[in-house]
């Protein structure tokens, strides 16, 4: 979120794993392993497939990996 080029709307951490759950091409990264023609690699439906009670628990999930 410090990167200049970084237009999501997350203000921290864990905003920023749940905007790229839920919306992976808010801001996607440069390279060969995190895009293709600018768009994520990430696949989208994860706000459609998961309840929000889903994505809060599997971003506090992810929160706690090191």
């Amino acid at each position: 979120m410090k990167d200049p080029t970084y237009r999501g709307e997350a203000k921290d951490a864990a905003g920023y794993i749940h905007e790229s759950i839920v919306n992976p091409n808010a801001f996607v990264l440069d390279g060969p392993t995190y895009s293709s023609g600018g768009r994520s690699l990430m696949p989208t439906g994860f706000d459609v497939a998961l309840t929000p009670t889903q994505v809060d628990e599997l971003v506090a999930y992810l929160m706690t990996l090191k």
